[in-house]
């Protein structure tokens, strides 16, 4: 039994007027639609940027553990653990509710080693400008997350691993489930309205970093669109996060 059918036998069981029961009906055929996918996914994103910001913002995390004057591996995993099952659950929705499959929210390889020199490119233009930025303080302070991943190497990778991960799920919800659900409705002012949420999760972070989310986050939205595959934003992505812990933990460190 689908979702919408065991809400409608759930709500019939409780008033016997036909007008009632109908005026249910339709309002529960109505999250069939592209519309109210699009409130879901909306809504969705507004409530765990909530919980990532008062639960498990990395800072947050550390004081719940009683750590001070920085944060230990323990803290960075519980959050990067805790944002990439956030980020993953609409999978749950686009199999059950949704009932496509998940290409349909951008998992897909198809085409991904025709495209990858777009990725490598940006990777590129990117490097100096990160090498740059790391001999700032600000930026050393900041990167790695983790205290201790500045100055030991076995702390370093146990963070990057789930570092690395947590790009992964982020790409699949902001690029994958958030954009493609939105562009089914809006199109590709999907990107713009995805854009928003997405440069939210960087405020915590150096201005300028926060900036270039809102240029990142509308470039690989619309390549994810175009190419419909989030995969390379993904590999993307993760190149730039470890490049910038590396730097920051061979420069700051």
């Amino acid at each position: 039994m689908g979702i919408v059918r065991a809400l409608d036998v759930f709500a019939s069981r409780f008033t016997k007027n036909p007008a009632t029961v109908r005026r249910v009906r339709e309002f529960l055929r109505g999250f069939r639609t592209a519309d109210a996918r699009c409130v879901v996914a909306l809504v969705y994103s507004a409530v765990i940027l909530t919980v990532l910001e008062y639960r498990y913002l990395p800072t947050r995390v550390a004081l719940r553990l009683g750590e001070r004057g920085g944060m230990s591996v323990e803290a960075g995993l519980t959050w990067a653990i805790a944002t990439s099952v956030l980020y993953l659950l609409p999978i749950l929705l686009v199999k059950f509710w949704h009932k496509e499959p998940l290409s349909s929210i951008g998992f897909s390889c198809k085409g991904l080693r025709r495209h990858i020199w777009i990725y490598l490119a940006m990777y590129l233009v990117m490097l100096p400008i990160l090498i740059y930025v790391s001999g700032d303080a600000k930026f050393q302070a900041t990167y790695p997350f983790v205290t201790d991943a500045r100055h030991s190497s076995d702390a370093f990778w146990k963070w990057e691993t789930g570092y690395l991960i947590q790009f992964i799920a982020l790409e699949a919800f902001f690029r994958g489930y958030l954009l493609f659900t939105l562009a089914k409705r809006m199109g590709y002012t999907a990107i713009f309205v995805m854009v928003v949420p997405y440069t939210m999760i960087h405020f915590h972070k150096p201005m300028l970093e926060t900036f270039g989310a809102v240029i990142a986050g509308t470039l690989l939205g619309a390549l994810a669109l175009r190419l419909k595959s989030f995969y390379g934003g993904a590999i993307l992505h993760m190149a730039v996060g470890f490049t910038m812990d590396r730097l920051g933990a061979d420069f700051g460190g």
